[in-house]
Protein backbone atom coordinates (compact mmCIF):
# COMPACT_ATOMS: atom_id res chain seq x y z
CA UNK A 1 0.00 0.00 0.00
CA UNK A 2 0.87 3.33 -0.78
CA UNK A 3 2.01 5.78 1.85
CA UNK A 4 -0.20 8.38 0.56
CA UNK A 5 -3.39 5.76 0.34
CA UNK A 6 -2.52 4.90 4.39
CA UNK A 7 -2.45 8.68 5.42
CA UNK A 8 -5.38 9.06 3.56
CA UNK A 9 -7.20 6.41 5.30
CA UNK A 10 -5.77 7.25 8.69
CA UNK A 11 -7.11 10.84 8.11
CA UNK A 12 -10.98 9.85 7.14
CA UNK A 13 -10.60 7.46 10.15
CA UNK A 14 -9.58 10.77 12.44
CA UNK A 15 -12.07 12.88 10.87
CA UNK A 16 -15.00 10.63 11.44
CA UNK A 17 -14.08 10.26 14.94
CA UNK A 18 -14.09 14.01 15.54
CA UNK A 19 -17.65 14.57 13.85
CA UNK A 20 -19.38 12.27 16.26
CA UNK A 21 -21.24 13.69 18.61
CA UNK A 22 -23.75 11.15 20.00
CA UNK A 23 -23.74 9.92 23.19
CA UNK A 24 -22.38 6.36 22.80
CA UNK A 25 -22.72 3.63 25.38
CA UNK A 26 -20.26 1.89 24.04
CA UNK A 27 -16.96 0.96 26.74
CA UNK A 28 -13.68 -1.36 26.34
CA UNK A 29 -14.64 -4.91 26.86
CA UNK A 30 -18.33 -4.27 25.11
CA UNK A 31 -17.91 -6.70 22.67
CA UNK A 32 -21.29 -7.86 21.55
CA UNK A 33 -21.57 -6.52 18.18
CA UNK A 34 -17.72 -7.78 17.56
CA UNK A 35 -18.79 -10.57 15.42
CA UNK A 36 -16.64 -11.67 11.58
CA UNK A 37 -19.74 -9.46 9.98
CA UNK A 38 -17.00 -6.99 8.93
CA UNK A 39 -16.46 -5.92 5.34
CA UNK A 40 -12.78 -3.80 4.56
CA UNK A 41 -11.15 -2.76 1.68
CA UNK A 42 -7.32 -4.03 0.79
CA UNK A 43 -6.04 -0.74 1.98
CA UNK A 44 -7.56 -1.45 5.46
CA UNK A 45 -6.18 -5.15 5.24
CA UNK A 46 -2.99 -4.28 4.36
CA UNK A 47 -2.86 -1.45 7.31
CA UNK A 48 -4.04 -4.57 9.83
CA UNK A 49 -1.36 -6.52 8.38
CA UNK A 50 1.48 -3.86 8.92
CA UNK A 51 0.47 -3.64 12.28
CA UNK A 52 0.93 -7.80 12.12
CA UNK A 53 4.67 -7.78 11.26
CA UNK A 54 5.95 -5.06 13.13
CA UNK A 55 4.57 -6.40 16.22
CA UNK A 56 5.88 -9.94 15.17
CA UNK A 57 2.49 -11.59 15.27
CA UNK A 58 2.28 -13.76 12.03
CA UNK A 59 2.10 -17.36 14.03
CA UNK A 60 -0.63 -15.29 16.21
CA UNK A 61 -2.30 -14.20 12.91
CA UNK A 62 -2.69 -17.37 11.61
CA UNK A 63 -4.05 -19.26 14.68
CA UNK A 64 -6.98 -17.03 14.56
CA UNK A 65 -7.89 -16.77 10.65
CA UNK A 66 -7.48 -20.36 11.00
CA UNK A 67 -10.90 -20.62 13.19
CA UNK A 68 -13.08 -17.82 11.21
CA UNK A 69 -16.53 -18.89 9.82
CA UNK A 70 -17.60 -19.96 6.88
CA UNK A 71 -17.69 -17.14 4.69
CA UNK A 72 -18.76 -16.13 1.10
CA UNK A 73 -18.34 -13.35 -2.07
CA UNK A 74 -20.41 -10.29 -1.36
CA UNK A 75 -23.23 -9.73 -3.93
CA UNK A 76 -22.95 -6.12 -3.95
CA UNK A 77 -20.48 -3.48 -2.68
CA UNK A 78 -21.71 0.31 -0.82
CA UNK A 79 -20.75 1.57 -4.22
CA UNK A 80 -22.66 -1.19 -5.96
CA UNK A 81 -25.59 -0.22 -4.25
CA UNK A 82 -25.64 3.09 -4.20
CA UNK A 83 -24.74 2.99 -8.03
CA UNK A 84 -28.11 0.74 -8.12
CA UNK A 85 -30.39 3.39 -6.06
CA UNK A 86 -28.81 6.67 -8.15
CA UNK A 87 -30.08 4.32 -11.57
CA UNK A 88 -33.61 4.18 -9.90
CA UNK A 89 -32.95 0.80 -9.92
CA UNK A 90 -35.04 -1.53 -7.01
CA UNK A 91 -32.35 -3.43 -4.94
CA UNK A 92 -31.52 -4.53 -1.75
CA UNK A 93 -28.38 -3.79 -0.01
CA UNK A 94 -26.36 -7.72 1.08
CA UNK A 95 -27.12 -9.39 3.82
CA UNK A 96 -23.69 -10.31 4.43
CA UNK A 97 -21.41 -12.21 7.17
CA UNK A 98 -21.48 -14.33 10.45
CA UNK A 99 -22.35 -13.42 13.70
CA UNK A 100 -19.72 -15.79 15.20
CA UNK A 101 -17.54 -13.66 17.24
CA UNK A 102 -14.52 -11.86 15.82
CA UNK A 103 -11.46 -14.13 16.09
CA UNK A 104 -9.54 -11.33 17.33
CA UNK A 105 -11.23 -10.54 20.45
CA UNK A 106 -9.37 -11.41 23.50
CA UNK A 107 -10.73 -11.35 27.07
CA UNK A 108 -13.78 -9.27 25.19
CA UNK A 109 -11.03 -6.78 23.55
CA UNK A 110 -9.96 -6.29 20.00
CA UNK A 111 -6.52 -6.91 19.75
CA UNK A 112 -6.18 -4.86 16.74
CA UNK A 113 -8.16 -1.85 17.53
CA UNK A 114 -4.95 1.15 16.65
CA UNK A 115 -5.77 -0.37 13.29
CA UNK A 116 -9.28 -1.49 13.09
CA UNK A 117 -11.69 -1.39 9.96
CA UNK A 118 -14.09 1.35 9.37
CA UNK A 119 -17.00 -0.96 9.40
CA UNK A 120 -15.85 -1.35 12.92
CA UNK A 121 -15.09 2.12 14.18
CA UNK A 122 -18.71 3.11 12.77
CA UNK A 123 -20.76 0.12 14.83
CA UNK A 124 -22.22 1.95 17.62
CA UNK A 125 -24.36 2.36 19.88
CA UNK A 126 -26.46 4.97 22.03
CA UNK A 127 -27.89 1.65 24.18
CA UNK A 128 -25.65 -1.19 25.87
CA UNK A 129 -25.81 -3.92 23.37
CA UNK A 130 -26.75 -7.29 24.81
CA UNK A 131 -27.63 -10.62 22.88
CA UNK A 132 -31.80 -9.63 22.78
CA UNK A 133 -30.69 -5.62 22.93
CA UNK A 134 -29.43 -4.58 19.31
CA UNK A 135 -27.61 -1.55 18.76
CA UNK A 136 -29.33 1.21 18.55
CA UNK A 137 -28.16 5.13 16.68
CA UNK A 138 -29.99 8.11 14.93
CA UNK A 139 -30.62 7.81 10.95
CA UNK A 140 -28.04 10.63 10.47
CA UNK A 141 -25.35 8.96 12.33
CA UNK A 142 -26.19 5.95 9.98
CA UNK A 143 -26.38 7.82 6.74
CA UNK A 144 -22.97 9.49 7.32
CA UNK A 145 -20.95 6.22 7.85
CA UNK A 146 -22.37 5.15 4.73
CA UNK A 147 -21.09 8.23 2.72
CA UNK A 148 -17.45 7.53 4.23
CA UNK A 149 -17.54 3.43 3.45
CA UNK A 150 -17.94 4.95 0.20
CA UNK A 151 -14.71 7.16 0.43
CA UNK A 152 -13.11 3.98 1.56
CA UNK A 153 -13.95 2.40 -1.08
CA UNK A 154 -13.45 4.61 -3.50
CA UNK A 155 -10.17 4.96 -2.24
CA UNK A 156 -9.32 1.13 -2.47
CA UNK A 157 -11.26 0.78 -6.21
CA UNK A 158 -9.78 -1.95 -8.45
CA UNK A 159 -8.59 -3.59 -5.51
CA UNK A 160 -9.96 -6.42 -2.77
CA UNK A 161 -13.02 -5.97 -0.62
CA UNK A 162 -14.96 -8.67 1.30
CA UNK A 163 -15.31 -9.92 4.59
CA UNK A 164 -11.99 -8.63 6.35
CA UNK A 165 -10.83 -12.54 6.94
CA UNK A 166 -11.04 -13.15 3.02
CA UNK A 167 -9.51 -9.86 2.40
CA UNK A 168 -6.70 -10.31 5.11
CA UNK A 169 -6.05 -14.16 3.50
CA UNK A 170 -6.02 -12.89 -0.18
CA UNK A 171 -3.08 -10.28 0.90
CA UNK A 172 -1.29 -12.84 2.12
CA UNK A 173 0.02 -13.44 -1.59
CA UNK A 174 1.65 -9.96 -1.51
CA UNK A 175 5.73 -10.49 -1.29
CA UNK A 176 5.74 -8.87 2.49
CA UNK A 177 3.50 -11.19 3.72
CA UNK A 178 4.68 -14.37 2.26
CA UNK A 179 6.05 -15.75 5.75
CA UNK A 180 2.03 -16.69 5.84
CA UNK A 181 2.38 -19.20 3.51
CA UNK A 182 4.40 -21.45 5.72
CA UNK A 183 2.20 -21.23 8.49
CA UNK A 184 -1.59 -21.65 6.69
CA UNK A 185 -3.41 -24.58 5.26
CA UNK A 186 -2.56 -24.29 1.65
CA UNK A 187 -6.37 -23.50 0.90
CA UNK A 188 -6.58 -20.72 3.23
CA UNK A 189 -5.01 -17.56 0.49
CA UNK A 190 -7.18 -19.52 -2.32
CA UNK A 191 -10.60 -19.41 -0.38
CA UNK A 192 -9.74 -15.69 0.73
CA UNK A 193 -8.70 -14.95 -3.22
CA UNK A 194 -12.46 -16.53 -4.31
CA UNK A 195 -14.29 -14.68 -1.71
CA UNK A 196 -13.22 -11.04 -2.58
CA UNK A 197 -14.56 -8.80 -4.87
CA UNK A 198 -12.88 -5.45 -6.66
CA UNK A 199 -13.83 -1.78 -4.72
CA UNK A 200 -15.64 0.40 -6.80
CA UNK A 201 -15.77 4.20 -7.50
CA UNK A 202 -17.73 6.39 -5.84
CA UNK A 203 -21.12 7.45 -7.61
CA UNK A 204 -23.02 9.76 -5.74
CA UNK A 205 -23.78 9.82 -2.34
CA UNK A 206 -27.30 8.72 -0.79
CA UNK A 207 -27.76 11.83 1.34
CA UNK A 208 -31.15 13.45 2.26
CA UNK A 209 -30.96 16.99 1.56
CA UNK A 210 -32.38 17.51 5.67
CA UNK A 211 -29.18 15.56 6.46
CA UNK A 212 -26.39 17.49 4.07
CA UNK A 213 -26.55 20.67 7.37
CA UNK A 214 -25.38 17.75 9.44
CA UNK A 215 -23.25 15.83 7.19
CA UNK A 216 -21.41 18.35 5.12
CA UNK A 217 -18.52 19.66 7.76
CA UNK A 218 -17.84 15.72 7.76
CA UNK A 219 -17.37 15.64 4.59
CA UNK A 220 -15.51 19.03 4.03
CA UNK A 221 -13.25 17.96 6.29
CA UNK A 222 -12.64 14.99 4.95
CA UNK A 223 -12.25 16.44 1.40
CA UNK A 224 -10.25 19.76 2.33
CA UNK A 225 -7.84 17.70 4.46
CA UNK A 226 -4.12 17.84 2.98
CA UNK A 227 -1.79 14.92 2.60
CA UNK A 228 1.51 14.97 1.37
CA UNK A 229 0.61 18.85 0.22
CA UNK A 230 -2.82 17.80 -1.95
CA UNK A 231 -6.32 17.50 -0.90
CA UNK A 232 -7.86 14.33 -0.29
CA UNK A 233 -10.59 15.13 -2.88
CA UNK A 234 -7.57 15.56 -5.47
CA UNK A 235 -5.89 12.67 -4.27
CA UNK A 236 -9.11 10.60 -4.53
CA UNK A 237 -9.98 12.11 -8.29
CA UNK A 238 -6.24 11.62 -9.15
CA UNK A 239 -5.75 14.86 -10.25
Amino acid sequence: MSSVKEEVLLRIYDAFEKWVDEDLACRKGCATCCTQNVMITAVEGELIHRFIREQGKQEWFAEKVTIKANTRRPEITTNGFAASCLDGKDIQPDSYGSNEACPFLEQECCTIYEVRPFSCRCFVSTVTCKPDVPALIGETYLSASTAVMQIVEHLGQGEFLGNMLDVLLALCDLPENRKYFELLPASMSDQGLANVVKALPLPGFLLLEEEMEKISPLLEAIFTSKVKGKSIEDILNNK
